[in-house]
C-alpha cells in the first residue's frame, strides 16, 4: 500500500466531536491516555486503548465502523487514527486539544 492507497482520518474541534457522539449511534469511543487517567474519568462509553491492544481492535471492528479518538491534547489520538486509516478504516476522528476540551464541549 502507498500514500494515495491510504484513507485519511480526519482532525475534528471538540465541537464537531460531539456533534459526531449525539449523531452516530454505532460510534466506537477510544480513550488513548494512559489507564489511570482514564479511570478518573472518561467520556461514557469509551473504551481504553493501548498499543498493545490496537491489533486485536483492528482484526474486530468492522472497517466502515466510525471511529473517535482522543487522548491528552490531540496529538497521540492522531497517531492511533493513523494506525486505524493504515487498516483500511473509513471513518476514523482524532479529537483536536484532547481529552479536557471535549469533556468542556459535551457541558
Amino acid at each position: 500500500m502507498n500514500a494515495s492507497d491510504r484513507i485519511p482520518y480526519q482532525c475534528i474541534s471538540p465541537v464537531q466531536a460531539v456533534e459526531l457522539l449525539r449523531q452516530e449511534v454505532s460510534l466506537t469511543i477510544f480513550d488513548v491516555r494512559d489507564l489511570v487517567s482514564y479511570r478518573q474519568g472518561h467520556i461514557e462509553g469509551a473504551a481504553q486503548l493501548s498499543e498493545e491492544r490496537v491489533l486485536a481492535w483492528i482484526k474486530r471492528l468492522p472497517k466502515e465502523q466510525p471511529l473517535l479518538i482522543y487522548c491528552y491534547h490531540g496529538n497521540a489520538s492522531q497517531t492511533y487514527a493513523q494506525m486505524f486509516s493504515d487498516f483500511r478504516f473509513q471513518r476514523v476522528f482524532s479529537v483536536d486539544g484532547g481529552y479536557e476540551k471535549l469533556v468542556a464541549a459535551l457541558a
